[in-house]
């Protein structure tokens, strides 16, 4: 993580607090808010419609943003937050029914 240098630690777990209460909020972006946080923790069982970024307001763009950079720096979301296990676990079976059929074939 030491490449991390636009966005502060603190930044990244601000970000992954939004979403978590992004898909919490049961609106529109619920749904956007849960597919970030999951596809960033578990590729091989969830992704994010790029497209689906839209029906993001702003700032939970910009947190959706950082939580993808977040990973690509190769941390993990649920590390981000204390108990995190359990958060996205929660997260998990809550929107199992949004696991990908093709999530992981580009493996």
């Amino acid at each position: 993580m030491s490449r991390m240098n636009l966005v502060t630690l603190t930044q990244y777990q601000k970000s992954v607090f939004a979403m978590l209460r992004a898909e919490r909020a049961n609106t529109g972006a619920s749904e956007v808010a849960a597919l970030v946080l999951l596809s960033a923790w578990n590729s091989d069982d969830f992704s994010l419609p790029v497209a689906e970024l839209c029906r993001l307001d702003d700032d939970n763009f910009r947190h959706a943003m950082n939580v993808i950079e977040l990973r690509y720096y190769g941390a993990e979301p649920h590390r981000m937050v204390p108990n995190g296990n359990e958060l996205f676990g929660e997260l998990c079976r809550r929107w199992a029914g949004c696991k990908s059929s093709t999530a992981g074939a580009a493996a």
